[in-house]
């Protein structure tokens, strides 16, 4: 009989630490999810040095709680595709290998393209040409954890959050 109980309150600690919503009840600004799509062109880079190129996307409705404790995604969709790819992003290009990553702040999300070859950044830049940029933005008190959780698989976050896929 106690291995039964003792069973029925480890399944039940299992269950309820599974999914977990973070409320954590500090106040700010932000109480939705934010997202936003924006197509890459290659004119939105600026070349910092012989090997990485920056496009920044300026937002305004972050506070620096929400950039400090929250979570900011970044998915790439290429041109005729329907995937997404999260962010960081290698791939193999002609003789290069180029990165795409991002940073953030409260009223800027950059998006950093950076190749090997130096002097390269217009060709590695032009590879993004027409592509699709997706940011998302979670408020730290409506951040879903748990076990199975992939916030690398846009179509689980989209789901979890109810964003359009």
């Amino acid at each position: 009989m106690k291995t039964i109980k003792f069973l029925t309150v480890l399944v039940s600690i299992f269950v309820f630490n599974a999914c977990v919503i973070h409320d954590n009840d500090i106040e700010t600004e932000v109480d939705l999810v934010y997202t936003d799509t924006i197509t890459i062109l290659a004119a939105d880079f600026v070349a910092e040095d012989e090997y990485v190129s920056v496009a920044e996307y300026g937002w305004n409705n972050l506070d620096e709680y929400m950039v400090d404790e929250g979570l900011v995604l970044g998915y790439l969709r290429f041109e005729g595709t329907t995937a997404w790819q999260a962010l960081p992003f290698a791939i193999p290009f002609e003789n290069d290998f180029v990165n795409l990553r991002y940073f953030f702040d409260v009223d800027n999300f950059s998006l950093v393209a950076e190749g090997e070859i130096p002097d390269n950044n217009q060709e590695n830049v032009e590879l993004f040409h027409g592509d699709v940029l997706r940011i998302i933005a979670i408020p730290p008190s409506q951040i879903v954890s748990g076990k199975g959780i992939d916030y690398s698989n846009y179509e689980q976050v989209a789901e979890i959050y109810g964003l359009e896929k």
